[in-house]
């Protein structure tokens, strides 16, 4: 697979690998120490919220943990540090499951983690099985420069070439986005009622550019606000 990295994100990489790169100083010298910068990855949903599902029975809990995983080794190799909420196709609940019960257990490990951003990851759906398309959303004003940021990032990479349109961030009144410590977006990643979106979303290297493009949204994010 052969992914174009363009200049800014290579600065970017640079910084961040200089980062986490022990420098030898002479005894007595007081180095401060770098900061960690924490990235908390959320994919939507999972066990019995499989979220919503294509015509031939892909789940979204599942696709969005594929992808989750992608992009936390993307981060990794960046320097990042990066915590998932969910690590595998069960809940974060036992027995019955409750919604809110759910997305307190996010927030806890979200405040656990400390971290600068928070990216959830879902899918979409719509009665118009034409729809098509990526949307960012913020729930307050301290996340909405990096939703407008990765929006822009995802309209360049795939709205426009593919669904000939651009989207706007828009704000959403949900429980992560507005109760979360730091930044926090979702990015809607694509809509399961569209065969297109569906079968590219089946395709590991579309997950991969996909996960690598969020990557870059990040990386120039987190440079531009250093």
């Amino acid at each position: 697979m052969c992914i174009m990295i363009n200049k800014k994100v290579i600065c970017v990489l640079l910084i961040l690998c200089l980062a986490v790169t022990a420098v030898a100083v002479p005894v007595g010298v007081t180095v401060a120490k770098t900061e960690v910068k924490t990235v908390v990855i959320d994919p939507g949903h999972g066990g019995m919220d499989a979220g919503v599902s294509s015509t031939g029975g892909v789940k979204e809990s599942d696709l969005v943990l594929t992808l989750s995983r992608i992009l936390a080794d993307y981060l990794e190799s960046g320097g990042f540090k990066v915590v998932l909420t969910r690590k595998n196709k069960s809940a974060l609940t036992e027995g019955k499951f409750i919604k809110k019960t759910d997305m307190q257990k996010r927030l806890k490990i979200i405040e656990r983690a400390k971290p600068s951003l928070v990216v959830s990851l879902h899918l979409n759906s719509f009665t118009d099985k034409s729809r098509r398309g990526m949307q960012v959303f913020y729930g307050k004003d301290d996340s909405k420069d990096f939703a407008k940021e990765m929006q822009s990032v995802l309209n360049d990479e795939f709205n426009l070439p593919d669904v000939k349109r651009d989207f706007s961030a828009l704000y959403a009144d949900k429980y992560l986005l507005t109760e979360s410590p730091c930044s926090a977006v979702i990015i809607e990643c694509g809509f399961l009622s569209n065969p297109i979106d569906t079968q590219n979303l089946l395709d590991e290297k579309y997950l991969h550019r996909l996960a690598y493009v969020i990557f870059q949204g990040i990386a120039v994010w987190w440079s531009n606000s250093t």
